[in-house]
Parts: structure tokens; C-alpha cells; sequence
């Protein structure tokens, strides 16, 4: 067998950061044209169905890919490699059934869920995307198994091939099924079987297929990654790229490793749970309380948004078109940084369960350091930049929708600070994880979203309020997750942290980052074109960042020594006194 390369915590974040990006590109190639296409009230369609489909996954997931990467990377360290087959030949069967009760729970009640929350016409979106469901139980199981053996590159690789062909199929049959609409409408006057006499009536019809077969796109995806992934591990077999297992202790029996595999993936499946719920609270409690506030005094909302509602919209469309102007737009750019900081908490929980399995302190002092430093210094920068350039950002990708636009750019503004909070919350509970105690993020996760649930309750159902409530939960709800979450983190280990080094610098870098920013776009605007003025904003903005970054010396040798090619770089910045 080849000897096993195991990458450090920031080399197998950087593989997995890259992929992240290059999926956020294509994801953003996906989401911008599908806004177009659908618009503010078919993305509602399509984000309902999501938020539907997220709490049946981490169910049917169960926590059990991070008890496969835990429990391989700790036998693996302590030399049992036929413990780590075991774990993850028995997870992948248990995946399996999970997988497949999933799916046809969502086939079976997409009606009844879709009602639940309120957007009856989702339903047709449950039913395209419940398929995916089977397909991403099966490669998580294969992804748990890659990264606790420290490998990246299979992680990574499925994701970009999932993002392409959720691109590709997801678009084609949008604009099949719409254009199909249209032209049913146009020379029969019937639209899917249902008689039609205005356009406004056709497109009321035609949006919840059209949606439907966006979301298709997803299960186009997901089935792509599965088969890459089998593939991949055939191949490793044949190939004989296989752990070492030859002269390795027995492995535990089936019911230990199966105790072993629940009890760290029960917790973890109920703190999935409840952060998924809490995009499912969003989803029920936005869209419900909205409701409320529409029938308290419309007049003062319809005032607020003037121009800014489509007319042809009755009343009770309007929480929906809302709705999908918040998460189809604003969420559609918060939700970048997260996914990419969120490599660091896959990275660091096998290196830290590691390290923690044999109790090298000093080795998971270092882990712990360096995945939060490495998190600010990426959160920092992008959270004031989202702040300070909301509504440039948002006309420069969705210029075709103004209307919605305008709603989105003040729920972005504050969902910009809510980015530097809601990207450590991965790291903090991976480590958590990873340290032997899935139990406190589940228990951080609870408070939080009953406090966002609460919020959204209260504040959403006021007119002078509405969407603007949703957001700040956001921002409340990961700074209480992060600062208890740190603390606990501290205590569980006994490392004391530097709070300057690993906190204090990307916060004054990413504020000169935010203020530069801010100061090109308004100086820029003037003179050029908006779109031309946001990108040079943005430049501006990341290269007053770097300055300050490493005038105030925040990256340290030990970083650049595990990135490939980081020599060459150290020994520059060390000649200009810029090393930390």
C-alpha cells in the first residue's frame, strides 16, 4: 500500500476553501440567473422547499458522517485501522436505510409540510428534490470516511462536480418548464392542464413547476457526487490505495463500533437538527408573522415598500414575495463566507481529535489557535465588506431586479455583521466535537434558536418591523453561539487564548477593510460606471485589508509553513519584519 499523506488542518483547509469558492461561483451562476428567471416569488418556492429539506436531511444524515470522521481518525492515530473500516462500512449501510426513509417521507408528505409552512404551491418542490436526499446520505458517508484519513482532495473534488451539475440541470429545466408554460398559454390558453385567460394568471401557475425544476438541479447534483465518490473508492481498492490493515489489533465487535458510532452522532444529529430548525423557524415563523403584520396595518407596510411590491400581488402573496426577496437575495450572499470558514471546522476535526485521543495538549493548543485566527482573518474582512457595500454588491449581481434589490440591501447590511459571528460557529462546534464534547454546541444551538425563534415571533408580526426582524435573530443567535461557545471550548481544554493575536487583529484589519471600502465606492460612483466602481471597491477595500494584516504582523510562520509553497512566501514577508 502507498503510505497514507495526511494533510495538516490549513493545508486541508485551503483544498476544501478552494472548492468552497469555486462551488460559491457557480453556486452564484446558479442562484443569480434562477433569481431573474423566478424572481421574488418563485424563489420563495424554491427556498420554502429548502428550508423543508434541510431538517429531514440532517435526520436521515443523523450526525453520522462526523462520527465517521472522529472515530477513523482516532483509530487510525492509535493504530487500529481495521476498527476504521469497520466504523465506516457499518455507516454506510445505516446511511443507506436512513437515506431511503428520508426520500420517501418527503414523497409521501411533501403535500402536508408544504402546508405546514404556509406555501402550499412548494409542494411540487419537495417532490423534485426529494431524491437528493438518498443521494447525500450516501456521500456523506464516503466524505466522513476521507476526511478523518486527512484527505480532502475527494471532499472537494464532488462538491465542484455537484455545483456543475446543479448549474447545468437545474437552469436547462427551469427554462424548459417555464418556456413550456408560456407556450401552452399562448396556443391552447391552458397552462398544465388548467385553463388560463391572463398572462399574470399563466405565470401564477407556471412559477411552482418552474421552481420545481430548479430544485431538480439539486438531485442531478447530488446523485453526480455519489457516483463519483463509489467510484473514487473502487478505485482506491483496485489500485491498492488501501489503509493498512495487515498485522492491525482485531477490530471491536459490530454492536461496540455501532454504540461507539450513535453516541457521538446522536448529538451531533440533534444540534444538525436544530440549526436546520432554525432555518425551518425562519421559514414558518417569517413567513407566518408576516401574515400577522399584513393584517395589523398593510397600509403602513405597503407604505414602507412603496413601489417596491408588485401590484398584481394580492395580500396574502406578499409575506412569499418578501420572503424570497430576504433569502433569494440577502441570504444568497451571506451564506458565502460561512460555507467557505466552514473548511476549517471540517479540517480541524479529525487533526484535533487526534491530537486530542492521545492527549497532546500542546499539539490541540495549537489546532485550537490556529483554526480561530485563521477563521477571524477570512471572517473579519468579508463581514465589514458585505456591510459597507450591501446594496452595490446586490445591483452589481442582481441588476434585472431592482424592486427586489431594494428590499434586500438593508437585510443584507446587518446580515454582514451577523457573517463574522455565523462563520466561526462551524469551527467552534467541529472542536467541540472533535475535544469529546458534541454535547455543548447542541446545548448552545438550542438556546440560540429559541431566542431567534422568539425574536422572530414578536418583532416580525410588527408592521413598523416585519422582514427586518430576521436578520438581527441571525446576529443574535450566533453571538451568543460564539462567545459561550469559545469559553466552554477554553475551559473543556484548559488553553488559554490570545485574545489580540486571534481575535484583535483581523477585527481592526477587516474594519480598515470595511472603511476602505466604503470610501473607494463613494469617491468611485462619481466618476464610473456602479458595477465598475463595486468591483474596484472591493480591491480597494482587500488591499487595505492585506496592508493591515501584515503591518500588524497576523500571520505567523507556522501558517504559511502548511500551505504548499508557503516557504517562499515566509522567507519574503520575513525580510520585511511582516511575520507574526
Amino acid at each position: 500500500m502507498r503510505q497514507q499523506r495526511h494533510q495538516s488542518v490549513l493545508h486541508g483547509a485551503v483544498i476544501l476553501m478552494t472548492a468552497a469558492l469555486v462551488v460559491k461561483v457557480i453556486g452564484a451562476l446558479y442562484k443569480i440567473p434562477l433569481t431573474q428567471l423566478l424572481g421574488g416569488t418563485g424563489m420563495g418556492y424554491f427556498m420554502t422547499a429548502f428550508g423543508l429539506f434541510h431538517p429531514v436531511h440532517a435526520l436521515a444524515v443523523a450526525g453520522i458522517p462526523v462520527a465517521i470522521s472522529k472515530l477513523v481518525s482516532e483509530n487510525m492515530a492509535k493504530g487500529r485501522p481495521r476498527d476504521a473500516k469497520r466504523v465506516f462500512h457499518l455507516s454506510v449501510c445505516i446511511l443507506t436505510v436512513t437515506g431511503l426513509l428520508g426520500t420517501g417521507i418527503l414523497f409521501v408528505f411533501h403535500e402536508p409540510l408544504a402546508r405546514l409552512v404556509g406555501n402550499r404551491q412548494a409542494a411540487f418542490c419537495l417532490v423534485a428534490i426529494a431524491p437528493a436526499l438518498f443521494f447525500g446520505c450516501i456521500v456523506s458517508a464516503f466524505r466522513g470516511y476521507y476526511e478523518g484519513m486527512r484527505n480532502m482532495y475527494p471532499t472537494a473534488i464532488s462538491q465542484v462536480l455537484e455545483a456543475v451539475m446543479r448549474l447545468a440541470t437545474g437552469i436547462l429545466l427551469a427554462q424548459w418548464v417555464i418556456g413550456e408554460g408560456y407556450r401552452q398559454f399562448e396556443t391552447q390558453g391552458v397552462v398544465f392542464g388548467t385553463a388560463v385567460s391572463t398572462l399574470e394568471q399563466a405565470a401564477e401557475i407556471i412559477l411552482p413547476y418552474g421552481a420545481a425544476g430548479a430544485i431538480g438541479g439539486v438531485t442531478f447534483g447530488d446523485l453526480a457526487g455519489a457516483l463519483f465518490l463509489l467510484l473514487r473508492y473502487l478505485w482506491g481498492k483496485l489500485s491498492g490505495e488501501d489503509i493498512r490493515r495487515a498485522g492491525a489489533p482485531l477490530p471491536i465487535s459490530l454492536k461496540e463500533t455501532a454504540g461507539k458510532i450513535f453516541s457521538i452522532s446522536l448529538p451531533v444529529c440533534i444540534g444538525g437538527l436544530i440549526l436546520n430548525l432554525m432555518g425551518l423557524a425562519d421559514l414558518m415563523s417569517v413567513m407566518n408573522r408576516l401574515a400577522v403584520a399584513l393584517q395589523r396595518d398593510s397600509g403602513l407596510i405597503y407604505k414602507m415598500y412603496q413601489g417596491l411590491i408588485p401590484q398584481s400581488l394580492t395580500i396574502d402573496q406578499v409575506p412569499n414575495y418578501l420572503y424570497g426577496s430576504y433569502t433569494g437575495l440577502a441570504m444568497t450572499i451571506y451564506g458565502i463566507v460561512p460555507a467557505v470558514t466552514g473548511a476549517f471546522g471540517v479540517s480541524a476535526l479529525p487533526a484535533i481529535s487526534s491530537a486530542w485521543s492521545v492527549r497532546n495538549v500542546g499539539k490541540t493548543r495549537r489546532c485550537i489557535e490556529s483554526v480561530l485566527r485563521l477563521t477571524a482573518m477570512i471572517a473579519f474582512p468579508a463581514g465589514m465588506g458585505i456591510y459597507a457595500l450591501s446594496q452595490p454588491i446586490l445591483n452589481l449581481l442582481f441588476a434585472s431586479r431592482p424592486q427586489e434589490v431594494a428590499i434586500a440591501a438593508p437585510l443584507l447590511q446587518i446580515l454582514g455583521i451577523a457573517v463574522i459571528f455565523s462563520s466561526m460557529s462551524a469551527p467552534i462546534g467541529s472542536m467541540l466535537q472533535g475535544i469529546g464534547r458534541p454535547d455543548l454546541p447542541v446545548k448552545l444551538m438550542v438556546l440560540g434558536g429559541a431566542a431567534k425563534l422568539l425574536g422572530n415571533f414578536i418583532f416580525v408580526a410588527v408592521p413598523s418591523i416585519n422582514i427586518m426582524a430576521a436578520p438581527w435573530g441571525n446576529l443574535l443567535c450566533f453571538v451568543w453561539i460564539d462567545c459561550v461557545g469559545i469559553l466552554l471550548l477554553c475551559h473543556a481544554t484548559e488553553v488559554p487564548l490570545g485574545i489580540w493575536q486571534v481575535f484583535g487583529k483581523p477585527m481592526m484589519a477587516g474594519v480598515c477593510c470595511g472603511c476602505g471600502a466604503w470610501a473607494a465606492y463613494g469617491l468611485l460612483s462619481r466618476q464610473i460606471a456602479p458595477s465598475v466602481a463595486t468591483l474596484l471597491s472591493i480591491a480597494i477595500g482587500g488591499a487595505c485589508y492585506l496592508l493591515v494584516l501584515l503591518l500588524l504582523k497576523t500571520i505567523t510562520r507556522e501558517d504559511l509553513f502548511m500551505v504548499p509553497g508557503g516557504e517562499k512566501v515566509a522567507k519574503i514577508l520575513e525580510k520585511f519584519s511582516l511575520l507574526g
